[in-house]
């Protein structure tokens, strides 16, 4: 027989035995600490449940700035000036600004590279919602699959506004599916994140995750930082 069912057994008879008053004593002393682990669990059980049936976003907007050294990440000036300027209420979701990621896919196409990969999550995951980067990494990084296509009926705003300044990505010739360049970033080389915050030298874009769902965001920070909005 089992040695924990024995032991399982034994337990039950001896509570059994106890006045109910000592029941109480005996459980709370010798089981509690299984007893918080079964709650935590069907807690926090429950709350994916809910939060995965809800699909309740974390974020207003989350931002990823490549190839950086600069202070921009949450809770820097510039996230500080941005979410005063937009307005969000941050009691109910976050803005997140992420600067420490380094990656080129100009180079063998970023692979091996963790910090690649951990943006091939976020976008995968709907986490991400733009990232903005030299010019020509940006337009590269449209290989895979990972920028969302400005010509996208969802940017049809964002299109109206800066379609001029639109970067495409040109597929190659054997691409089946794609003939036509494709939409995959906005120039910004004129923002304020190379002329007041000089996070990059005289070239930067951005582009906005496929599967982003915070595009009103997205286009509120491309207002705030061409200073349109």
């Amino acid at each position: 027989m089992n040695p924990n069912k024995i032991i399982w057994s034994e337990e039950k008879e001896k509570i059994k035995s106890l006045p109910f008053k000592e029941k109480i004593r005996y459980i709370r002393m010798y089981f509690w600490i299984p007893i918080v682990l079964i709650i935590f669990v069907i807690g926090f059980g429950t709350f994916l449940a809910i939060r995965i049936a809800t699909n309740i976003p974390d974020n207003w907007l989350m931002v990823t700035f490549a190839n950086t050294t600069a202070n921009v990440g949450t809770g820097s000036d510039l996230w500080k000036d941005f979410t005063e300027h937009a307005g969000y209420d941050l009691t109910q979701k976050k803005v997140e600004f992420n600067a420490e990621s380094y990656f080129d896919y100009l180079q063998n196409q970023a692979s091996g590279n963790a910090y690649f990969n951990t943006f091939v999550t976020l976008a995968d995951t709907g986490e991400l919602d733009a990232i903005t980067m030299e010019k020509d990494s940006l337009t590269a990084l449209g290989q895979s699959g990972r920028l969302l296509d400005l010509n996208d009926r969802r940017c049809a705003s964002i299109k109206k506004k800066y379609g001029d300044r639109f970067l495409y990505y040109t597929p190659p010739k054997d691409d089946e599916e794609h003939k036509e360049p494709i939409a995959v970033g906005i120039d910004l080389s004129d923002s304020i994140l190379v002329t007041e915050q000089h996070i990059y030298g005289d070239s930067c874009a951005l582009g906005i995750g496929a599967k982003s769902e915070n595009l009103k965001e997205v286009e509120d920070f491309i207002d705030y930082v061409l200073k349109e909005g």
